[in-house]
């Protein structure tokens, strides 16, 4: 992920400025705040806008009295942090303050948001399971009413109208052609459908699909427009 990588100067002038929502500040035993703190950083900042995590520091922004081996903490970081689901991105960097080293965890915004605080779960038969990439991106999905109802049709035959384009519609005044489908799956980008007959899928984007019900069928109707 591409994100602008601040300097040491940089991150002195942010440890000494005011805690802000691009700021935190945290003592080394502070270790059961950084997960929740990445993922908020990640779900919130703009992306790419780096928000910074120090980590061995009071809240006046001074080192802590106390040393700790920094490499040390990284390691423990980075094991908290691989907990989030998707996987949070940043950079670490030891950050001389005072004479004493302190963590600057660089969090920017995250394309790949939302992050949660550990793994979503399916059931898979009579097993619980951690969410793969795929059903994750489907989970999430699922909030978007139109991807929602069409997911509920998933494996089932629907009815799909290919629209006219604006000149045919001159001509013939209708449809173009309708096809039965069935629903192979949907996301938030485009829906996925099979012609088992000829045993053939095609993808359509999302953004050219509106939904409505195909009474005479008794089923899902599919309305794609064209380019």
């Amino acid at each position: 992920m591409d994100a602008k990588v601040l300097t040491d100067e940089d991150l002195r002038l942010k440890l000494a400025a005011t805690e802000d929502a691009f700021v935190e500040r945290k003592l080394f035993s502070d270790s059961g705040d950084w997960l929740k703190t990445a993922v908020a950083f990640a779900n919130s900042v703009p992306v790419g806008y780096p928000a910074v995590l120090f980590i061995g520091v009071k809240d006046d922004g001074t080192p802590e009295d106390k040393a700790e081996n920094i490499e040390s903490v990284m390691k423990s970081f980075d094991r908290k942090v691989s907990r989030a689901y998707p996987r949070v991105y940043y950079l670490a960097k030891a950050l001389n303050v005072c004479g004493k080293e302190v963590l600057a965890i660089m969090i920017p915004g995250s394309t790949d948001r939302p992050h949660f605080a550990g793994p979503s779960y399916v059931r898979v038969g009579s097993e619980s399971r951690v969410a793969s990439e795929k059903e994750f991106q489907r989970l999430i999905a699922s909030r978007n009413s139109k991807t929602s109802e069409i997911l509920n049709w998933s494996g089932k035959i629907v009815s799909v109208n290919h629209m006219s384009s604006e000149s045919e519609l001159n001509v013939y005044g209708s449809v173009r052609s309708t096809e039965r489908l069935s629903v192979v799956d949907c996301n938030q980008f485009y829906v996925t459908l099979e012609n088992k007959t000829s045993n053939y899928c095609k993808s359509i984007p999302l953004e050219r699909i509106e939904v409505s019900y195909d009474q005479r069928n008794d089923c899902l109707e599919l309305e794609v427009r064209l380019v």
